[in-house]
């Protein structure tokens, strides 16, 4: 019989020595603790003018720091398109970049889509309370580099959950609830917003059954200023929107809804709360409220002006102020204007007096603000339509307003041209963008020959530049 006695012995002796190795980092703490993680940082594009101590305080860190990190000596010269790395914001990968925060976006909301941490965006923009996320307040963020991107999960319907909701986006269940800090995909909630990877970008914040997003378009608000809510669903909703008392109405252009709003130009600054309703056709409902900041437009002030005294506070004035409004209270459920709109006057750059500027007549006390942008005749008399329309509106001989033609271009925006020395469109007329409709005069309460050019949304006078300076929708 063969003796096996040595080779047990061997053998005995060689998992004795295995287990003594195994057990050795258990007790000294070394060998198989992974190694740490190496730091990262986001990276700063250099503009055109930068300076580093002009980096170093916007980040809130040193020249020093910012000067180690990046193996810079005193004597280099900064150039735009320099990549500087960050040592404040240790933790946060990719390009920094700003923007505004949108609807829906809370610090969970941007932690989840930027992959970064909140401590670490609390300290990037130097936050001291959620409340102070309110849309409209630019913000540090980062973007990624590689071609990938984060897009909202489609929302977790009641009585689905986040397993399903992640095998319907085809994507790892165990990964997505790991890149959306939860630990347990067990832990995702209904109507909460949750990422997932992408090759396409998509900023949205909110994650509602039926509805792919919801925008609230031309971030920062002043005051005079025009806003826009997009609501693109798949299912037929029923939205509701209130800002600063403002409540736009919703068309539907087909699977798209918007609502125009228009911001008083005597709206003090400050934040506001946006509530936000969808109503299904269930009648089960999502409500949601933000706040959102309205800045000071930065009005000038006029110099007083002298006008004849039967123009101001007459019965006569009130009754034409009360016409004015009831043409244009009316919102068509059609845009008929399509791309950039073009300025009524020949010369867009003669503007004697800007929208806003507060005023007073005949050294009366009252305030009032100019409703409107007066266009010089710098280049000639002509008035244009800047866009498509229907001539609602022939007023000739008004005390005011003077000779007057009103536009109405869908969706509750319409035009106002005052002061005409001749009007040359009926009422009921459609006129196309560029159309020749009258002459600029110095009819009505009028100091001088000019073009008082005005749009309204709603009722609500508001800035004509930023209609004639960005496209809407």
């Amino acid at each position: 019989m063969a003796d096996y006695t040595n080779l047990r012995k061997s053998f005995l002796a060689r998992r004795f020595l295995l287990a003594i190795l195994f057990l050795i980092p258990l007790f000294f703490g070394i060998g198989l603790r992974p190694a740490q993680a190496q730091a990262t940082y986001p990276v700063y594009i250099v503009e055109y003018g930068d300076t580093l101590s002009w980096i170093a305080q916007r980040f809130d860190t040193t020249l020093d720091q910012l000067m180690t990190l990046n193996n810079i000596q005193p004597d280099d010269v900064l150039r735009p398109g320099d990549r500087l790395q960050i040592p404040s914001l240790e933790g946060m990968q990719g390009v920094l970049t700003t923007e505004y925060v949108t609807l829906g976006a809370s610090l969970t909301s941007l932690s989840r889509r930027s992959q970064t941490d909140t401590a670490v965006l609390v300290k990037a923009n130097r936050l001291t309370s959620p409340s102070e996320l309110f849309i409209g307040r630019e913000i540090i963020m980062t973007t990624q580099e590689n071609g990938s991107y984060m897009t909202t999960m489609p929302a977790i319907k009641p009585g689905q959950s986040f397993l399903e909701a992640s095998v319907l986006s085809g994507k790892n269940t165990w990964l997505l609830a790991e890149m959306n800090g939860l630990a347990s995909p067990t832990m995702g909630m209904p109507m909460d917003t949750y990422y997932m990877p992408s090759t396409e970008e998509n900023g949205s914040n909110l994650a509602l059954p039926g509805v792919k997003s919801i925008v609230l378009d031309n971030l920062p608000l002043y005051q005079g200023d025009t806003f826009l809510i997009e609501v693109e669903s798949d299912q037929p909703v029923t939205i509701h929107a209130d800002l600063a008392s403002i409540q736009p109405t919703f068309v539907d252009l087909g699977g798209v809804q918007m609502a125009y709003g228009g911001i008083n130009a005597l709206t003090e600054p400050g934040v506001y709360p946006l509530t936000m309703t969808v109503t299904y056709p269930d009648g089960s409902e999502y409500r949601f409220d933000q706040l959102v900041m309205i800045s000071s437009g930065n009005f000038s002030i006029d110099e007083p002006l002298q006008v004849d005294p039967e123009s101001i506070g007459t019965e006569e004035e009130k009754a034409e102020n009360d016409k004015f409004k009831s043409v244009i209270a009316a919102v068509t459920p059609a845009q008929y204007w399509d791309g950039l709109w073009y300025s009524p006057a020949q010369d867009a750059d003669c503007i004697i007096s800007q929208f806003g500027s507060r005023r007073t007549y005949n050294d009366n006390p009252g305030l009032y603000y100019h409703t409107g942008l007066d266009l010089g005749y710098c280049k000639g008399t002509d008035v244009y339509a800047p866009a498509r329309g229907t001539v609602v509106g022939v007023f000739p001989d008004q005390v005011v307003r003077g000779n007057s033609i009103v536009i109405d271009h869908g969706m509750g925006v319409y035009t106002t041209y005052m002061h005409l020395s001749e009007i040359l469109v009926e009422q009921g007329d459609i006129v196309e963008s560029g159309q020749l409709i009258g002459i600029i005069g110095t009819t009505g309460r009028s100091t001088g020959p000019h073009l008082h050019f005005e749009v309204d949304i709603q009722g609500t006078p508001v800035n004509p530049l930023t209609w004639l300076r960005r496209e809407f929708p």
